[in-house]
């Protein structure tokens, strides 16, 4: 089992690395948990058939499950999909019933359409119009230079924001989370809502094509995958970025990014 100098197991590293939000412990402890193979797909498994999933989660609870079951996705395929089913029928939090379907569908759900380069993209079965969705990341995905070499797959899930951490913790298997609404919005709100969604993906693109790991957590890297995505707008909304900044300012709040609350592991 992998142990850091303190003896501490790599997976009590990685749920301490996710309570306080710390990259480095994160980062290291995945690494480790991946090098540690089978011996690490036990004790993952160990983790998940706790009955803490059953209690109404607080501080990071749901964060570690949704981390838990995507190490155990990158671990062992076959495992994961074995756990999937054993969790649907176990008795869940709504919250961690959440996450828990919407980490199935990398392995049980069917693309409802793809981006550039082949790239599957997943709407959630509850977002209203999830064609016109997949449509939208459609065409962002093909604004001029942007790159999706280093991402495998777009999951589009619907906003909740206990669930706002797997846009940062996707990273780890090459993954990009985008939020939307259940039900559709209409007039200056669904344009609001498209430009806020299309920036948060091009900031996520960016992460991955700097060769960002840690999530979104390192401001220098928020500031360049922020400058990545401007540079994306100017290219899919040449008018806009020219006079936007001075006619919207005042909805320069719609376009904030928010972060998980640290807490107690169980």
């Amino acid at each position: 089992m992998a142990r850091d100098a303190g003896t501490r197991p790599a997976i009590d590293r990685l749920l301490r690395g996710v309570a306080t939000d710390h990259v480095e412990t994160l980062r290291d402890a995945w690494r480790d948990l991946l090098r540690d193979g089978d011996g690490s797909v036990d004790l993952v498994r160990q983790k998940l058939a706790s009955g803490a999933w059953a209690e109404n989660p607080r501080g990071p609870l749901a964060r570690y499950f949704g981390v838990l079951l995507a190490l155990l996705d990158e671990l062992d395929r076959a495992a994961f999909a074995q756990e999937v089913q054993r969790l649907r029928k176990a008795r869940l939090h709504p919250a961690h019933a959440a996450t828990l379907d919407v980490l199935a569908r990398r392995v049980l759900d069917k693309p409802v359409a793809f981006a550039a380069e082949g790239v599957p993209i997943y709407v959630a079965s509850e977002i209203a119009g999830r064609t016109v969705v997949a449509a939208k990341v459609q065409k962002w995905s093909r604004t001029r230079t942007l790159s999706l070499a280093n991402v495998t797959r777009i999951d589009v899930i619907s906003q909740r924001e206990d669930m706002d951490y797997l846009g940062r913790y996707n990273l780890f298997f090459s993954g990009i989370v985008l939020a939307w609404p259940k039900a559709p919005l209409r007039g200056v709100w669904r344009w609001l809502r498209d430009l806020q969604v299309e920036h948060t993906f091009y900031h996520e693109v960016g992460h991955h094509t700097c060769g960002h790991i840690e999530g979104g957590q390192v401001a220098a890297q928020e500031r360049e995958a922020d400058a990545y995505a401007r540079s994306m707008l100017r290219l899919s909304r040449p008018v806009f970025m020219r006079v936007g900044p001075v006619l919207f300012w005042p909805f320069k709040a719609v376009l904030g990014r928010r972060k998980g609350t640290p807490g107690n592991r169980p």
